[in-house]
């Protein structure tokens, strides 16, 4: 038996052991983390950040209000020729359609593209009377007048294995299947832009064609020879009637973790200049590092690289931890380096069908989901390539990222997705000595909204940021003109 003294000691070691510890864990969540801003920007923020279609609605209202600049569309043979458009398979030649564009029935295109039968340009994805009612007509010209750069995806055969007549050139195989596809493209492109002007020059080369349930049928050398007809098509448009206006080609479109771009990079890398991949990753670094290591050494070392889908396909998009991740991950794509992307597109604006399996940031009715108010906040700070200034902060708890736009104005976007607060000094001395800002937020209690004010004192501003809350801090003052020289010249 051990003696009273000793049994008393350890139950007193116990117990300042455990106070120690929770004076810490205090200390460390109620003490100061100071971020200091630096002049000298090192690089420029994601410049389009966008969305996917959804099928239940298509709104300006909405594009305007979340104030994207980019918007990523479903193209192909399902939806805007479903049977053969002169009823005669492999006809025209792509020799004769490049003598003579006329011999594609451009009346039947005419119809489809501005007059769909169903009342809806989405009816190849489900019920028409469920779905948005519109043209494809109105949502190209939506676009334009909106500003939005249109990034259209080409496909000849969807996820429903549609359309049916379509299956036998997929891949193609046969001459008379590279005409039909040739022709395909060629007549989308053209009427887009030739026998109209929506000035849509973004195209996708199929949809994760290394996924078959997204449609593709072929192997990675079949996808090859799809990129080399459909580049061949669009750019014919271009070099012919287009000559002054520059076309991206956006591929291989595959699905996150795929080595596709590695080997579609080597073997077609001439025939696109964009890479765009998917990842719906909780953090898309490491992907993309990946991806960016593949494009070293290669004719695309410098090309953009794209994010065609990334968030969710299925649901999350009322989860508030979920949506603040959603801003981490735009921040880590606005951020120069092995990270940095130069545009992205979140799958989607609204959902798919009314069944609830694909829901988008908004629903059927026209409702906005907590994650919409997430990506709006991030966008504001994030978008349209603004310069991005160093910050070093005494305490990684709260990720940060700072831009400067073209007023001069800095944003700075923290997130805290701890349980409990942290106190923050910015010192803003390098750049402002006295002024002012505005804070927004985005929590359970805030969607996107003003919460308060603050002021900078002597280069400096403190906060208070909750748990599980984003703030964008957007400040203005009295600016060093090192700053405002070295910002001009990397945004002009």
């Amino acid at each position: 038996m051990q003696p009273k003294w000793r049994r008393h000691i350890g139950l007193i070691y116990v117990v300042v052991v455990c106070l120690v510890i929770s004076w810490s864990t205090i200390a460390t969540a109620t003490s100061t983390i100071t971020i200091k801003l630096a002049h000298h920007p090192i690089g420029i923020s994601t410049q389009y950040i966008g969305a996917c279609e959804g099928n239940v609605n298509f709104d300006q209202a909405d594009i305007e209000d979340l104030g994207i600049n980019t918007y990523r569309l479903y193209g192909g043979m399902s939806r805007w020729e479903p049977t053969d458009d002169d009823g005669k398979y492999g006809w025209p030649t792509i020799a004769q359609i490049k003598q003579n564009p006329d011999l594609i029935p451009w009346e039947k295109w005419d119809t489809v593209m501005r007059q769909p039968t169903t009342g809806s340009d989405y009816a190849n994805s489900g019920n028409p009377r469920e779905l948005w009612q519109g043209s494809a007509a109105q949502i190209f010209k939506t676009l334009q007048q909106a500003k939005v750069r249109t990034v259209l995806n080409l496909r000849n055969i969807d996820p429903g294995n549609q359309p049916t007549w379509a299956l036998q050139l997929n891949p193609l195989r046969t001459e008379a299947d590279r005409n039909e596809w040739w022709e395909h493209v060629f007549a989308t492109v053209y009427w887009l832009n030739v026998r109209n002007d929506y000035q849509i020059d973004d195209f996708e080369i199929h949809n994760e064609p290394d996924h078959r349930a997204q449609g593709w049928d072929g192997n990675q050398a079949d996808y090859f020879e799809l990129v080399r007809v459909t580049a061949d098509a669009i750019n014919h448009v271009y070099a012919t009637y287009l000559p002054d206006r520059q076309v991206h080609i956006h591929a291989p479109k595959t699905i996150g973790g795929s080595r596709w771009p590695k080997a579609t990079i080597a073997q077609v890398g001439k025939y696109f200049d964009t890479v765009n991949i998917h990842s719906y990753d909780r953090n898309i670094s490491g992907y993309v590092r990946r991806v960016r290591r593949w494009m070293r050494r290669t004719a695309h070392a410098q090309s953009p690289l794209w994010i065609g889908e990334w968030g969710t396909y299925t649901k999350g998009y009322n989860d508030r931890d979920f949506s603040l991740n959603l801003i981490k991950n735009m921040m880590r794509m606005s951020t120069p380096g092995e990270t940095y992307i130069d545009g992205s597109h979140l799958f989607s604006l609204y959902d798919w069908g009314r069944n609830g399996s694909f829901e988008g940031l908004i629903n059927a009715q026209g409702e906005r989901r907590l994650a919409y108010y997430a990506f709006r906040l991030g966008i504001r700070a994030l978008q349209g390539g603004q310069a991005v200034l160093p910050a070093t902060s005494s305490n990684d708890d709260v990720m940060t990222i700072v831009t400067q736009d073209k007023q001069h104005q800095l944003h700075v976007l923290l997130v805290n997705d701890r349980n409990t607060s942290r106190h923050l000094t910015i010192d803003v001395s390098a750049i402002l000595q006295q002024g002012q800002g505005t804070v927004r937020e985005f929590s359970d209690t805030a969607q996107d909204e003003i919460v308060t004010s603050l002021k900078i004192q002597h280069g400096k501003a403190k906060i208070k940021l909750p748990p599980h809350t984003s703030q964008l801090l957007i400040l203005a003052g009295n600016e060093r003109t090192t700053s405002s020289t070295a910002s001009s010249t990397l945004m002009s």
